[in-house]
């Protein structure tokens, strides 16, 4: 979604301003005395991500006074954008991709032993910009890299294994994504002095959020369109992340199919890549779309009701679009990144 749009939604018309601010911090953080690293990093932290983390650290600052936003705020919001990219560089090289965003990674251009440094430096530059801020932003980015770190290790654990359970694939989900949406929004009310059970309400709301966008990322792996993505689809089957539509295909009719379809390693098996467009295909057929995508809907309820709790933002435009983004967010991004003969097809929770 555009800046532009994301301000009317909240309520603040300088929202573009806003980010904008982030981006300079970003680009000042990492071009401060790294001659080696800067020049990589500064290329994939700049590559247009959605910039979702930084936004909700900026509205759950805003949900004390929607007047707030200083320097502190602009720290924060981009040292949570920065755990995020660096984040990406080590998924890049874990995943032995050559794409993100539509551009080469640095594992592809400068190779792996470049990449796994500029993800630390990126980590690194993440940590120092919250530390500048406050002791307790520190150790709230600290503590979420280490969650981070679980939840990827969970989710490599499990790697290419069709017994997964949906319990142990949803810890991994908490671990690797939703942890961080909950850090941005926790992160914005400290800054901006809320009181710890407003904070203990936005994290819930970051959490949940983050929950719902990862099966949504996960819904737009098979259905999405390779050129608006920026990246291929089927990458999870291929990597061996079987993901909750996978695995509720897995546990339907066609799970004995589907089964002798998926690749047994990253080798694959023979002609892998046909039997991975194969899996793809009948897991888009067999309705474990639609059940992933009503996971996706209440998470966004779990959102609204922690959003709910912020009661005195009850009738004001923050807490408008707190309530309303969830499913905003959700039903542009199935819009944006599908081709249309998809939104033919009868797939539930399109609210």
């Amino acid at each position: 979604m555009e800046p532009q749009q994301l301000g009317r939604l909240f309520g603040l018309p300088d929202l573009p301003q806003r980010l904008a601010a982030v981006d300079r911090t970003i680009a000042e953080a990492l071009g401060r005395d790294g001659e080696m690293l800067a020049p990589a990093a500064l290329r994939v932290a700049g590559s247009g991500g959605k910039a979702l983390r930084p936004l909700l650290a900026i509205v759950s600052a805003a949900a004390g006074d929607d007047d707030v936003f200083d320097q502190r705020v602009a720290s924060v919001a981009a040292a949570v954008e920065l755990v995020q990219v660096g984040s990406l560089v080590h998924d890049d090289i874990l995943d032995r991709a050559t794409t993100r965003r539509g551009q080469p990674t640095i594992n592809a251009v400068e190779g792996i032993d470049h990449a796994v440094l500029a993800g630390d430096y990126i980590l690194a530059r993440a940590a120092a910009l919250a530390v500048s801020v406050s002791r307790e932003a520190g150790e709230l980015v600290a503590e979420t890299l280490g969650v981070l770190c679980e939840g990827q290790a969970l989710e490599m654990r499990d790697a290419f294994d069709p017994d997964r359970s949906v319990e142990a694939h949803l810890r991994s989900v908490h671990g690797k994504t939703a942890a961080l949406f909950a850090c941005a929004c926790r992160i914005g009310a400290v800054t901006a002095g809320l009181p710890d059970r407003d904070g203990d309400a936005l994290a819930r709301y970051g959490e949940a959020f983050g929950m719902g966008f990862q099966v949504l990322d996960d819904v737009l792996d098979l259905l999405g369109d390779p050129d608006r993505l920026g990246k291929p689809t089927g990458l999870d089957i291929a990597s061996g992340v079987y993901t909750l539509p996978v695995l509720a295909a897995l546990d339907g009719p066609q799970g004995g199919e589907l089964r002798r379809l998926l690749p047994e390693s990253d080798d694959g098996l023979p002609g892998g890549v046909g039997d991975v467009a194969a899996a793809v295909e009948l897991v888009r057929g067999s309705g474990s779309v639609g059940v992933a995508l009503e996971t996706m809907d209440r998470y966004a309820d779990d959102a609204s009701r922690a959003a709910a709790e912020l009661t005195h933002l009850e009738r004001t435009a923050v807490g408008e679009g707190l309530l309303a983004f969830p499913r905003t967010y959700m039903r542009w991004a199935l819009e944006a990144f599908t081709d249309p003969v998809v939104h033919a097809e009868p797939l539930s929770a399109h609210r």
